[in-house]
């Protein structure tokens, strides 16, 4: 059976977005020319460190499928998904 990891990194390499089961994490791949300088492929947003201006209001740039597993691990919050 494949980890957490595992099945986040294959839902971000064929749709190019996640969304937790509550709907308070996303990950969604960034826009062309989005972050361009930074090269940044995804976009991570948390609505709970949102509201409390941990991340900024629009996303926190990942620059990999990797940072995006770490930021689904780092923004769990203890919630059940």
């Amino acid at each position: 059976m494949p980890s957490d990891d595992d099945l986040l990194e294959r839902t971000l390499a064929f749709s190019g977005s996640y969304v937790s089961d509550d709907g308070s994490l996303t990950i969604r791949r960034a826009a062309p020319g989005s972050f361009e300088y930074s090269g940044s492929q995804f976009v991570g947003y948390c609505r709970r460190c949102a509201r409390a201006l941990l991340i900024p209001p629009d996303g926190e740039p990942l620059n990999d499928i990797r940072a995006a597993i770490r930021f689904a691990a780092t923004h769990d919050h203890g919630d059940v998904d």
